[in-house]
């Protein structure tokens, strides 16, 4: 072997060593993996978590409670631009049979009524809604969204879609998307453009 082919032989091995340790070394210290991205009136907004060699979990689930036929996630998102709110959206949509569907637009839409609960926390609404889904989601509409921000404890209702992609039922992460749109006579009106991924699970447990 010619001194050449071996200087480029081992060349070639120290490059592809380097790379594998540069991996491992962002995999031991951990770094932010982004979980969801989106646009609040027109500003960059993002959800993301610390992904390490130790723990690799999403800051939150996709619940399907069985004994309540509701699906339930909270996109949580903050601002990549210092001084704006962030704000946590929750996601409530009925399924009748049970069960996720992908590619399929779930329509939201604002609340026919104020919901008759203790509070707007998760436990107190999923009973709710089970329980009065038909006077509380008008024809041929799936579910209802509002949302909270760091600014205000007012609830802001929301209208649009949201749309599971796919989902991988080996890992049960799944991504997709959703569009929303406040009322028109909101102070400041919201238009959200949103994407995510996040752990879907599937539970039977009353509240």
């Amino acid at each position: 072997m010619s001194e050449y082919s071996f200087l480029i032989k081992h060349f070639v091995w120290i490059f592809m060593l380097s790379t594998f340790m540069c991996g491992c070394e962002k995999e031991l210290k951990g770094y932010e993996k982004i979980v969801g991205t989106a646009t609040i009136n027109g500003k960059d907004y993002k959800e993301s978590t610390w992904w390490a060699w130790n723990f690799k979990g999403y800051p939150s689930s996709m619940i399907l409670y069985e004994n309540y036929k509701i699906i339930h996630f909270i996109a949580r998102l903050s601002p990549e631009k210092a001084g704006e709110p962030s704000y946590s959206i929750h996601f409530y949509v009925s399924v009748e049979d049970n069960q996720f569907k992908t590619n399929h637009p779930y329509k939201i839409d604002f609340y026919s009524d104020e919901l008759d609960v203790e509070s707007l926390d998760w436990w107190h609404v999923l009973p709710y809604l089970s329980e009065n889904r038909n006077n509380v989601l008008i024809e041929d509409v799936d579910g209802i969204a509002y949302a909270f921000s760091n600014i205000s404890d007012v609830s802001i209702p929301f209208k649009g879609e949201l749309i599971l992609e796919r989902i991988d039922y080996q890992s049960n992460v799944c991504h997709g998307h959703y569009s929303l749109i406040s009322p028109e006579n909101d102070s400041e009106k919201l238009v959200i453009n949103g994407k995510f991924e996040i752990m879907t699970a599937i539970i039977n447990h009353e509240y």
